[in-house]
């Protein structure tokens, strides 16, 4: 299999808490999303300071429905799919011919997500896991959209609701630690029903045996955090050791990897600048001047918009001299890129 893993939903990945919550919020986010309730923290915490942020990080995880592009003709409702028999497991995957992954995170903290386009036409179904503790909140969000229909997924109670006659999406009871949601554009209520008869429950632990050939296994991961390291200056207090990242794509894996490092180097800058140590400083800047030559951020430049994050924080420092603007972008790269909260 040669299937290349896209950024169709970045999310932000599965890294620190910070960056998590700003992947999953774009995972769930859609133009005719409602607001979150308040007991659900979104999961990206917008600077007022970083232009089209929101528009930036949508490209960093290509999270963006297909839209109402194929006419489907309008019929009565739909009957009951038959569904096959549920399996076990906390996740599910989409074993249906014909899907193609473009997208896949998984958060062992937060949850995850699996995207999957249909190759004939412009179906797409995105399956989420959340922690359990979710479930009602996403449930009375959901219910703004209008009242629900009982069905039952993969052996459990669900609720179906329709954004449009195109565009429906299905919360699962809990089953141990997580809640399922599956969203499905691009299809009417038959179509989406036929695709969810179409899913499987698995273990967690099972989820690697269900990706690509380009995904990042367990076993592979050190290598590639060491790839992805190859040209980019380390800060003296942040060590090889340090450098994680759970992302199942080269993409979130660079973004892990160049959100370690920049962020350590700014922690320097700004603390050496309180402190008048004009040499931590200015190893700081000459660190971050070469930010646009770092490989593996020019590797993944093409495919959205987190190198160009990454620059713009490095250009700020390098600059020397922050605006007001600047300075508070600067202090949020908490929720920005998940530096640890300064």
């Amino acid at each position: 299999m040669n299937r290349t893993i896209t950024d169709a939903g970045v999310a932000r990945l599965a890294v620190s808490e910070g960056r998590a919550e700003l992947l999953e919020e774009i995972m769930t986010l859609a133009p005719v999303e409602t607001a979150e309730p308040t007991p659900v923290r979104r999961y990206r915490r917008v600077l007022p300071v970083l232009a089209a942020a929101a528009a930036v990080l949508a490209v960093v995880t290509g999270a963006a429905w297909l839209g109402l592009q194929r006419e489907e003709p309008a019929a009565a409702p739909a009957p009951a799919v038959e569904q096959p028999a549920a399996g076990s497991g906390e996740l599910a995957v989409l074993t249906a011919p014909g899907w193609t992954v473009t997208y896949v995170t998984d958060d062992p903290k937060h949850g995850g997500e699996l995207s999957y386009e249909y190759d004939k036409d412009d179906r797409s179904l995105e399956i989420m896991w959340r922690r359990a503790k979710l479930h009602d909140s996403y449930v009375a969000d959901r219910n703004d959209i209008g009242t629900p229909t009982e069905i039952e997924l993969l052996g459990k109670k669900a609720l179906l609701w329709a954004y449009d006659e195109r565009d429906h999406t299905v919360i699962r009871a809990v089953e141990g630690a997580w809640t399922l949601e599956v969203r499905g554009s691009g299809m009417g209520e038959r179509s989406f029903l036929e695709a969810l008869a179409g899913l499987e429950l698995i273990e967690h632990g099972q989820l690697q045996q269900h990706l690509p050939d380009e995904a990042i296994l367990d076993d592979e991961r050190a290598a590639a955090i060491d790839e992805a390291l190859t040209g980019i200056p380390l800060p003296s207090r942040l060590s090889r050791a340090d450098i994680l990242s759970t992302g199942l794509t080269r993409y979130e894996l660079v973004a892990d990897v160049t959100a370690a490092v920049t962020c350590e180097w700014i922690d320097q800058y700004e603390t050496a600048r309180a402190a008048g140590d004009t040499a931590a400083a200015t190893e700081a800047q000459q660190a971050l001047g070469t930010a646009r030559d770092w490989p593996a951020l020019k590797d993944i430049a093409d495919e959205g918009g987190w190198s160009d994050v990454i620059w713009q924080y490095a250009d700020i420092v390098v600059a020397g001299v922050p605006t007001a603007r600047d300075q508070e972008l600067l202090a949020g790269r908490d929720g920005g890129i998940g530096c640890p909260a300064p």
